[in-house]
């Protein structure tokens, strides 16, 4: 099985080995097998790269089976292939030879990868000896884009996310917030929805990506504000066998909790909402607007904050 890991810093990886890995001496397998293999094995393989991850299909994203990877090992420069793609070292990311230096987004991609296979050593591994590839040369699958999953194609075991139960505690405290948080946003008035977002904890920067999302006509939320009443809402909790311990605790105990709360103004809603915390990232060409509540009790006082997640990045819509 592949390990998930984080992206490794250069000094966390054993040495890399032997300089050469000339694509015609590597072998093709999967990114399991390649996980599996000795160290220092030429390989050839095509998987998934996003936020410094490789993982074998979408299905391994939403599962978070992944390994490390690293495109600047030492003494072996990675050679561009057909498709220019280049490893950048700010970003951790792969991109084309010839973008410019402006800021990229994480966004997921397939790539065709040379590679020699690697073992982690030192105290930022996730296990010991635990599986990374050195990457040699990478190219870019064309016209096949990484899509997200929809809740009417995967079987309910698979969400990450899932509808609160009705007669939960929770449901009617987050929903009361969602009664209070959707008025204010669709206001776009800052002072009706910056208590809720924090007030003074708000920081400033994200007060103004706040507003720029609420204002923008690519931004999920311009539909949602602009909807009727008919607007239909979902308030989605984390699988519990994604939580740890202590947070189970907090949330059978009714002391904290937090959830999604996403808005949508398609008919079909019901089979599009997300199914994992990634997918609520209010990236434009969402059928959704969502945002993210915790909710807390203290001493007999509730309370709680919203926040408004957004990424550049992510899977793309099917």
């Amino acid at each position: 099985m592949i390990a998930p890991l984080a992206l490794l810093a250069p000094a966390a990886l054993a040495a890399a080995g032997p300089a050469s890995c000339p694509e015609d001496n590597a072998r093709t397998m999967t990114l399991a097998e390649a996980a599996a293999a000795q160290p220092g094995l030429c390989v050839r393989l095509e998987a998934i790269a996003w936020n410094g991850r490789l993982y074998a299909d979408v299905d391994a994203i939403y599962a978070g089976v992944s390994i490390a990877y690293r495109g600047d090992v030492p003494g072996r420069p990675m050679r561009g292939g057909p498709a220019r793609m280049v490893f950048d070292p700010a970003s951790r990311e792969f991109v084309d030879a010839g973008s410019s230096g402006a800021p990229r987004a994480p966004m997921p991609q397939w790539l065709r990868l040379t590679a020699q296979t690697a073992r982690c050593a030192g105290v930022q591994c996730a296990a010991d000896a635990a599986p990374t590839l050195d990457i040699v040369m990478a190219d870019r699958v064309r016209d096949r884009p990484v899509e997200r999953q929809l809740r009417a194609d995967v079987a309910p075991a698979a969400w990450k996310l899932r509808p609160l139960a009705a007669d939960s505690p929770w449901t009617a405290r987050f929903a009361a917030a969602a009664d209070a948080l959707f008025p204010a946003l669709r206001s776009r008035d800052p002072r009706q929805w910056v208590p809720m977002l924090g007030g003074r904890w708000l920081a400033t920067a994200d007060r103004a990506r706040v507003e720029r999302l609420l204002g923008a006509q690519t931004s999920p939320f311009a539909s949602a504000l602009r909807a009727p009443a008919k607007l239909q809402r979902v308030i989605l909790g984390w699988d519990a066998a994604t939580l740890d311990a202590g947070e189970r605790a907090l949330v059978d105990a009714g002391q904290e909790a937090e959830a999604i709360v996403c808005w949508s103004d398609h008919a079909d809603a019901e089979r599009l909402w997300p199914i994992a915390a990634f997918d609520a990232d209010n990236r434009p060409g969402r059928p959704y607007a969502c945002a993210r509540i915790a909710y807390s009790i203290r001493g007999g006082e509730p309370q709680w904050r919203a926040f408004i997640d957004q990424a550049a990045g992510g899977l793309a819509e099917p």
